[in-house]
């Protein structure tokens, strides 16, 4: 029996054959009523799969699935380097997409900013944002119309998140549209677990429309701050497959702007930005604890992640049981942390993706020691630490495939190897699946076992081969095939 984009096995019982399941070394298995069941006759139908890799489905360890969605609605800057390519950008994406000379546009995944004089110039509301997401620019015109100074500029972390949330949603159609697309995307790549990484009150009415509109596709797990946790559990609570996972708090920045808060300076100077101190650090992991919740942390410097590894150290066992941390990015991190790490429970969630986009900056403004350790999934692998891998998308493409490889490989875009921290295909694999169902703490997936959620991937390409050419080919949630690759 063939199975394409739509086939179910909802009322049957289907044996998938002559496949390979690498992480249990199983050649077949069986799904029944939308979970896998234990292959034993009869079957009401058999699927040969020709030798292919089966996997349990990637679950998102950390992204923004909406700021995705909105990315979609918004101009390519990837390779503007001056003004007039950004202004040229905006200009191209407003005539394409029949914009109004008055709405806002948006140029994202720059990699420079440029002189906000000659952006002040350009008469239509213009918004640049770096890829990053952590930093960002708004002309004269696009200033007057948020409401922010008149004084132009780069805004930069808490500044920059602030002015964002002045910029307004697009129409409903265009945002569901776009968020249709996004979920095509994940599904498209593995993913039946989404993450809204940190869940924001301007984004409940859009949730609440999507939500009313049942344009919901695929589970998604979102983390607001503390401060907005009570009332988002409140107000989403019935909206499966919508759900609260827990909170998210942010310790610093990012290395590549030099905002990620270090031990030791950046070459040439400074230790980047703590968005947080102490005392708040304390309140956020015993205001998690208290209502047990589990906590995310943005961590990408070891000395924010030191902030946050001494306040986690300062609740008891059973405190940190029920916040079950999670430290979030951990590009750089000491030996004493991960020790630190195992000992409070702490699983660190790695975007080894910086290798790639970023690795070449990194040497510049760290130095080849702790450049070539950032993301240090080798480290944790040998102390039995479990760990997941991320694409922070819409920083990255939602590729966890992608993640794989540059843990393995960890080339930079010039080519220079990081390798001291690579891994094997088999633990990035791990990471991708049994661990992002260990970091959610959900015993519903994970793993292709009689029982469990029949959310699973079959590969194309051999990944302990190589796994660069590796590609997915389909994508089954609760038994149903939601995406099948074109040939």
């Amino acid at each position: 029996m063939g199975a394409g984009k739509g086939a179910h096995t909802l009322g049957m019982k289907l044996l998938f054959e002559h496949c390979r399941l690498p992480l249990s070394g199983a050649e077949r298995f069986c799904v029944e009523d939308g979970r896998f069941a234990a292959p034993l006759p009869p079957f009401d139908a058999r699927r040969d799969l020709e030798g292919a890799f089966v996997l349990p489905a990637f679950l998102d360890a950390h992204s923004h699935i909406l700021a995705y969605a909105l990315s979609l609605l918004q101009a390519e800057g990837g390779n503007c380097r001056t003004a007039q390519d950004f202004i040229a950008a905006a200009q191209a994406f407003a005539h394409e997409h029949r914009l109004n000379k008055d709405a806002l546009l948006t140029v994202k995944n720059a990699q420079t900013l440029p002189a906000p004089e000659a952006l002040d110039a350009f008469p239509r509301p213009l918004h640049i944002q770096m890829r990053s997401g952590h930093a960002g620019m708004f002309n004269a015109a696009a200033r007057a119309l948020l409401g922010l100074p008149a004084q132009g500029g780069i805004l930069e972390e808490g500044d920059y998140l602030a002015a964002t949330k002045r910029v307004p949603m697009p129409a409903p159609e265009a945002v569901e549209s776009a968020f249709g697309r996004a979920q095509a995307d994940y599904l498209a790549h593995g993913m039946t677990v989404a993450q809204e990484g940190f869940l924001t009150r301007e984004m409940f009415p859009v949730y609440d429309m999507l939500h009313e509109r049942g344009a919901l596709a695929m589970d998604i797990v979102a983390y607001p701050s503390p401060d907005d946790y009570d009332e988002a559990c409140a107000h989403f609570s019935g909206a499966a497959p919508l759900r609260i996972g827990g909170m998210k708090i942010f310790l610093d920045g990012s290395p590549q702007q030099k905002t990620a808060y270090l031990r030791e300076p950046y070459r040439g100077g400074g230790r980047g930005v703590l968005t947080m101190n102490e005392r708040e650090v304390d309140e956020a992991c015993r205001f998690a604890a208290a209502r047990g919740a589990q906590l995310l942390a943005h961590c990408n410097g070891d000395g924010a992640a030191q902030l946050f590894l001494a306040a986690l150290a300062r609740l008891t066992p059973a405190q940190r049981r029920a916040v079950r941390p999670v430290l979030v990015h951990g590009q750089i991190l000491g030996e004493d942390q991960l020790d630190a790490m195992k000992r409070l429970g702490v699983i660190p969630s790695f975007f080894p993706a910086h290798v790639k986009y970023w690795g070449d900056v990194h040497l510049k403004n760290l130095g080849r020691a702790r450049a070539e350790r950032i993301s240090p999934a080798r480290s944790a692998l040998e102390r039995g630490i479990p760990f997941t891998l991320h694409q922070d998308t819409p920083v990255c493409p939602p590729d966890p495939l992608e993640a794989a490889v540059c843990a393995v490989l960890r080339e930079t875009r010039t080519g220079e190897t990081f390798g001291a921290q690579a891994i094997g295909a088999a633990d990035a694999l791990t990471a991708l699946t049994k661990n992002a169902a260990m970091q959610y703490a959900d015993a519903d997936m994970g793993c292709i076992k009689a029982g469990m959620r029949a959310d699973f991937v079959v590969l194309e390409g051999n990944p302990f081969h190589d796994i660069r050419a590796t590609h997915v080919r389909e994508t089954w949630m609760r038994g149903a095939c939601v995406y099948k690759k074109e040939t």
